[in-house]
């Protein structure tokens, strides 16, 4: 008997896999391929799995490998902008990943229902994380974990949300260097990759003479005050743990 083919995953997508509950019903918007459903699939992890996507193209590429990996009875596939095409009993654990955070708060704020402490919510935004988090925390959703995971040459931020709360306000600094990451093993280089490029964009705005980018000035030297306290909390947090 000819063995399974077992799906493969890239190290952003195994960390959001990780964090997946044993015995959940996923919804995964933006599915593209389809390889994280797949792979919690083959695992036995998940209970079922909901693949959408908002273009045919991917979504058939993503039914085309389930098919290839032997799990094509075990997905539904669904096409669709978003949470539209996901009913709120369906699911327990909601994922998007891959995409902008502007696009995953258009996503999140156009499903009101996801806002609740039923749902885990799993978020990966590839941009625009320093967006996403302020909205989140307005929104009432509270962090209940927060990762990051090292992929061609740049830290993404993984976020586990759950919505229901107190509406709470960020700073700046937490909104751009993360609100749960102390004791992320790769805070520290990310920080300090942070740091160097808003020092950078410092240094452009202090030589500019229009009013508007000496206010922008303050600002970001404000924040690179406060990113620069976290990462001292982080290395005397990481020492005490070494």
């Amino acid at each position: 008997m000819e063995k399974e083919k077992q799906v493969c995953l890239s190290p952003r997508l195994q960390l959001l896999a990780d964090l997946v509950p044993q015995g959940s019903c996923i919804a995964d918007i933006g599915t593209d391929h389809g390889y994280l459903p797949l792979w919690l699939i083959q695992k036995n992890k998940i209970l079922s799995a909901i693949a959408c996507d908002v273009r045919e193209g991917p979504l058939g590429h993503a039914q085309r490998s389930a098919v290839q990996y032997g799990v094509k009875e075990k997905l539904s596939f669904r096409l669709g902008n978003g949470l539209s095409c996901i009913q709120p009993q369906e699911v327990d654990t909601i994922i998007i990943a891959g995409m902008g955070g502007e696009t995953i708060l258009s996503i999140l704020g156009a499903a009101p229902w996801v806002n609740a402490p039923a749902y885990r919510v799993l978020l990966q935004p590839m941009t625009k994380a320093e967006v996403l988090r302020p909205w989140l925390a307005e929104q009432g959703y509270r962090f209940v974990e927060e990762h990051l995971v090292y992929e061609n040459h740049t830290y993404f931020p993984v976020m586990v949300v759950s919505g229901g709360n107190t509406p709470e306000t960020l700073t700046a600094g937490q909104c751009w260097g993360g609100v749960s990451l102390l004791h992320d093993p790769l805070q520290g280089k990310a920080l300090e990759l942070l740091l160097r490029h808003l020092s950078a964009a410092l240094t452009g705005l202090m030589q500019s003479n229009h009013p508007e980018n000496r206010a922008k000035a303050c600002a970001q030297h404000a924040l690179i005050a406060q990113l620069q306290q976290m990462k001292e909390e982080w290395h005397r947090a990481n020492d005490k743990r070494n």
